[in-house]
């Protein structure tokens, strides 16, 4: 018999994330430029941001030069967003954070496909590219990262919204669920397999 889903967050319903989240007014909208494989993944973190943010779009896809919603809004609020994307010419977020920013943009995607969304969508290169310099370790323990201070699609914005916003304690409470999250998990799947796939020495 299959188990029961959410058709919201799209996780078994005994692990549902829906009721337990509350929404947090977020005085810079986030978007999400998500891949087709991360809408209904187990594993994904994005859905927290959804559930748990006032000011959240997303769309979903690899190539969104014909989506006119979008490009339409870079078009017109260039100066007030933000890339939050490890190219070359990004920036400490930190250091160069702009008082204008009023979007920050996310690609939810494995770090390869993420390159490739990046590269594809040219109109995004025209926007201020910034990154997340840190020596914090990511706690998506169940997925890997290619190096250290790579953080989880929900851990970067929850991190981009407290260096915008100025408020290092901010939505701790989405964290919080991310990493039962995780545990959960990790439980499911056995101690054995997690330690075999996951566990770093």
């Amino acid at each position: 018999m299959s188990r029961e889903v959410c058709y919201t967050c799209h996780r078994a319903k005994v692990a549902c994330l829906c009721a337990r989240i509350e929404k947090h007014a977020n005085p810079v909208n986030i978007i999400v430029l998500q891949h087709p494989d991360e809408v209904k993944n187990s594993k994904g973190s994005a859905i927290i941001a959804e559930l748990g943010l006032k000011q959240y779009q997303a769309w979903v896809g690899e190539d969104f030069r014909q989506v006119k919603a979008l490009n339409e809004l870079i078009e017109n609020a260039s100066e007030e967003m933000l890339v939050l994307f490890p190219a070359k010419q990004a920036v400490d977020l930190k250091r160069n954070m702009s008082e204008k920013a009023k979007y920050l943009i996310i690609i939810d995607a494995s770090w390869r496909k993420a390159r490739k969304i990046w590269e594809t969508n040219k109109q995004l290169h025209k926007l201020k590219c910034v990154k997340l310099v840190t020596d914090r370790s990511s706690n998506y323990r169940i997925r890997k990262v290619p190096q250290q201070g790579y953080l989880s699609t929900i851990e970067s914005i929850v991190e981009g919204l407290r260096v915008l916003d100025k408020s290092p304690g901010a939505y701790q409470p989405l964290l919080d669920l991310f990493y039962e999250m995780i545990d959960f998990q990790i439980s499911k799947m056995g101690h054995e397999v997690y330690v075999k796939n996951y566990k770093k020495e």
